[in-house]
């Protein structure tokens, strides 16, 4: 082979495939005699690594000193080891006369192997388990020499390993949808040998009581992985179907269920609401003119599909009729270019539901994949068929799309991992899930182990004095390093990102002592993780960032992407070469299925198994993928990624078995998404965020139990926790309008009271009150044109601080008017955003706009005191606001009436803005 371990896997697939074909035509099988694998640290090792003799004579039964050999491995070289042996793991490793020393190697295999939870080779591991009558008869005499005369009722170390090997493996088996009729049977043997057994002493183990609680319930249970895709049923109902319980349950298989299905409700409601509204045929046309469905699409098969297994099987057509009429000349109106800025604003794994009515007799469910610009300036994007109901022959027939109104991947991810992740070894789960509220010391970190900080020595219990730390901020790093699960509150403004900067780069000076392998860094958006690494990139340069890449020049080398590959060992490359063939052999039975669908329900469900045997063998190659990634990032100091990204990389997470998380922005991460971040290695998690201040993003906002974080419940139910005082961000009158309202205590640092005033106006923060009225438009979202006239009147008044300003509101119909009369004024360079979009971000001045206006009191989201939190502390040197006060009011009493009583305490509240005269603004510049 000539690729070198740097570039083998960036080559072209055609020509890597072709190479290695080449290749093990004189090379069969991996040696298989070293007693490790020998990670090889030279590109020239891997031809003497790899060698390969046809040897017909070898047995395919592994020998017993293989399996023994493979057990004191690590769980990935043991994968490593067997799966890329000439032998088949899964045919004729046992025999009826077997030792039991045998069965119980080969079942500890199997367990280990399943606990990595692999995705795409689970299937193949868990299926080989199940269909395997041999090993399953084994099992039975074992189940009863246990309970049945004349057991002596002992679970001594070895029968323990068996029995939680055996739990492990039925139960996984279930839960991937593999286990056969024969391992049903299995269960019911098991639980009639416990209900007739008479040994107290065994029934009454945890093992025993846990086994035979989850026995009861697992046949009646089905299994739930990728049950987050809608079916029509659940669509077509006027009404939600069953409601999610409104507490969790205090066990830990009931709380990762009850997590699921709060999943799968939050994705499928708004969805469900849409399908209703296009039933009934009404304001379709406004739906229509938004983009939010497009009437007349057309799926079809890729013509040059064959040529190779890159190109897409299927094209979505966004304006079929338009092509044919028009040809070329679509690709060049102001048509054409409308829909090419639609496609490409599809992210991929994106869910888009098609069906030939709106009736909805039918549906068709497809993510979407990755597509070269040059097929999407022609209006086709590649999409893979997911599910179908009620519909044969899907291509070239109009269909009406549209996609669901929630962005579907990571609701897949991290469904799919809380359909599979296992009970046992649950991270932090006296915490998370028992609510317990002594909290333990890290396991590697003692109170008196002695640690440094730049240079100096120093205990958790006694953080060290000279940091660039303010009190409390001071003492929340103490309890972060003497807390194994650790919440840290931080008002706007008050140095979150500063301390967990802080915090991370003391970990970093004690990670040789402390062994924490990789620290990770999650938070929810990619702008705030470049803001991190901006910071922590002054204190080490080993860091890798997974997920969007940034483009930030600083930033932009730590992209994974970017990275030069480590050296691979050979196994993992001849995995990767029998996944790809694997891959394009499952690829062209599709494909002659395809060609030759006759739309019969018989070929149908023939393709969807097959469809079904393709993505399984993707999942293998995306979790060598991982692999990959997980030699690259062994020897790092700090991995960075957003949480959508983190859940897909648990699997990784689980490889570093690394020790210590922290998550920014934690106030705004859906409990679920924690979950899937942390791994039973997992030993330190530190939660940094303010749950006054945006609430996790929710499709299904009647649904109170995600809007909640895991964050804001446990400090809810009084888990202890460090709160910072001192806000570095705010003029003092500013910070003063959220004191009580939303935080008890906020100190402001003498910094902020030494702003200059706003040049042109006699005060620094005002609220302009007016009763002009609101307008919804057809998107339902909300605009007041007096709000954005006087907003952009003020902003040109404002000549010398056109730079400093950011104008803020609540809807997206008010940014595209606000903008739009900039742009008539000829203003440019002042940012017009959403408020939820600028949390975590700050402003020198900032406009902002309420909108909402109506006799009514209805004020939407400006109910919710989090919004209105993160709204009022955006502002650095002023804030100037407009709204009606007396709407406001109305819509909540509580919240509004105290903000008015304070803006009148502070005579900031009138009918115009307080410009400054001539006079007034020399005065002003004598004072600053």
């Amino acid at each position: 082979m000539s690729d070198s371990d740097d570039d083998w896997f960036n080559k072209d697939e055609d020509e890597l495939v072709q190479n290695l074909q080449q290749h093990v035509k004189q090379q069969v099988a991996i040696e298989t005699h070293e007693e490790r694998i020998d990670f090889c640290s030279r590109a020239d090792d891997y031809l003497k690594q790899l060698r390969v003799t046809e040897d017909t004579k070898s047995p395919s039964r592994f020998a017993t000193a293989d399996f023994a050999k493979a057990l004191k491995m690590t769980p990935l070289e043991m994968f490593l080891y067997l799966m890329a042996a000439p032998r088949d793991l899964f045919q004729d490793q046992l025999t009826d006369s077997d030792s039991p020393k045998r069965v119980m190697q080969y079942v500890e295999v199997l367990t280990v192997l399943c606990q990595l939870e692999l995705g795409g080779f689970d299937w193949q591991i868990l299926s080989g388990f199940a269909r395997q009558t041999v090993l399953l008869n084994h099992i039975k005499r074992f189940a009863v020499k246990l309970f049945a005369p004349p057991s002596k009722g002992q679970l001594d170390a070895d029968s323990e390993s068996l029995l939680r090997g055996i739990k492990c493996l039925l139960i996984r088996a279930h839960k991937l949808g593999v286990l056969q009729p024969s391992g049903y049977e299995l269960i019911e043997h098991f639980k009639t040998l416990i209900s007739r057994c008479q040994l107290p002493q065994l029934l009454n183990h945890p093992l025993c009581v846990e086994f035979s609680r989850e026995l009861d319930v697992l046949p009646a249970s089905t299994h739930v992985k990728n049950e987050i895709y809608p079916k029509l049923e659940q669509l077509l109902r006027a009404e939600a179907g069953d409601a999610v319980p409104a507490v969790a349950s205090d066990d830990v298989a009931g709380y990762i269920n009850y997590q699921r299905q709060l999943l799968c409700d939050d994705f499928v409601q708004p969805l469900r609401e849409l399908v209703q509204r296009l039933r009934s045929k009404q304001n379709i046309d406004a739906l229509v003119e938004q983009n939010l469905v497009w009437p007349h699409t057309q799926l079809n098969l890729n013509p040059e599909f064959a040529e190779a297994e890159r190109n897409s099987l299927i094209f979505l057509d966004i304006r079929p009729s338009e092509r044919q009429e028009k040809n070329e000349l679509w690709k060049s109106n102001s048509a054409g270019r409308v829909e090419q800025q639609y496609l490409r604003n599809l992210k991929t794994g994106a869910l888009l539901c098609f069906t030939s009515s709106y009736d909805f007799d039918n549906l068709i469910l497809a993510t979407v994949g990755m597509t070269e610009d040059k097929m999407i300036k022609q209006g086709f994007l590649s999409v893979e068929i997911a599910k179908q109901y009620n519909i044969g022959n899907i291509y070239g027939r109009p269909l009406i799309m549209f996609e669901t109104p929630a962005f579907f991947e990571p609701y897949l991810r991290v469904h799919n991992y809380l359909s599979t992740c296992s009970a046992d070894n649950f991270p932090m789960c006296r915490y998370i899930v028992e609510g317990q509220l002594d909290v333990r010391p890290p396991a590697y970190i003692g109170p008196d182990v002695q640690l440094m900080h730049n240079g100096k020595p120093f205990t958790a219990a006694k953080p060290p004095v000279e940091t660039k730390l303010n009190d409390s901020q001071r003492a929340a790093f103490g309890a972060a390093l003497c807390m194994e699960f650790s919440l840290i509150q931080g008002p706007s403004g008050t140095g979150k990102t500063h301390l967990s900067v802080e915090l991370v780069k003391t970990l970093l000076q004690n990670a040789a002592q402390l062994g924490t392998g990789p620290i990770i860094v999650l938070t929810y958006t990619n702008d705030s993780l470049d803001k991190f690494l901006l910071k922590a990139a002054q204190h080490t340069s080993s860091i890798l960032r997974f997920g969007f890449q940034s483009r930030m020049p600083q930033i932009e080398q730590f992209n994974v992407r970017t990275m030069s590959d480590d050296p691979m060992p050979p196994r993992i490359k001849h995995l990767w070469w029998l996944a790809k063939c694997e891959y394009r052999e499952q690829f062209k039975r599709l494909q002659a299925l395809h060609a030759d669908f006759d739309g019969s329900e018989s070929a149908h469900v023939t393709i969807q198994l097959e469809l079904e045997q393709l993505h399984g063998v993707a999942e293998k190659l995306n979790t060598l993928r991982t692999i990959f990634q997980f030699y690259q990032a062994r020897d790092k100091a700090l991995l960075a990624m957003t949480t959508t990204c983190a859940a897909r990389h648990n699997f990784l997470f689980r490889l570093l078995q690394s020790k210590c998380f922290i998550f920014e922005e934690a106030g705004e991460i859906a409990e679920s998404h924690v979950l899937a971040c942390l791994t039973p290695y997992t030993q330190h998690v530190i939660l940094i965020g303010d749950h006054k201040q945006l609430q996790p993003h929710t499709g299904n906002y009647t649904q109170q139990g995600l809007q909640v974080s895991l964050f804001e419940r446990l400090i809810t139910h009084k888990f202890p926790a460090s709160v910072l005082n001192v806000q570095y961000r705010m003029r003092t009158c500013i910070a003063e309008l959220l004191v009580p309202i939303f935080y008890d205590e906020l100190i402001s640092d003498d910094s902020v009271r030494v702003y200059r005033n706003v040049s042109g106006m006699a005060a620094n923060m005002y609220f302009v009150s007016h009763a002009q009225p609101e307008q919804q438009l057809n998107n339902m979202s909300f605009v007041n044109k007096h709000e954005a006239k006087e907003l952009v009147k003020l902003a040109v008044s404002l000549k010398k601080e056109r730079k400093n300003i950011v104008v803020l509101t609540p809807y997206n119909a008010q940014v595209e008017h606000i903008k739009a009369l900039l742009r008539k004024a000829k203003i440019e360079n002042i940012l017009v955003t959403t408020v939820d979009s600028y949390q975590g971000l700050e402003a020198n001045i900032v406009l902002l706009s309420l909108v909402r206006s109506n006799p009514a009191g209805q004020i939407g989201f400006l109910r919710q005191p989090n919004r209105v939190c993160v709204a009022l502390s955006r502002a650095r040197w002023a804030l100037y606001m407009m709204g009606s006060m007396s709407t406001l009011e109305h819509g909540n009493p509580q919240l509004w009436g105290a903000i008015h009583s304070k803006l009148i305490a502070a005579n900031a509240i009138g009918d115009a803005f307080p410009v400054a005269t001539e006079h007034e603004e020399m005065m002003q510049q004598i004072t600053t």
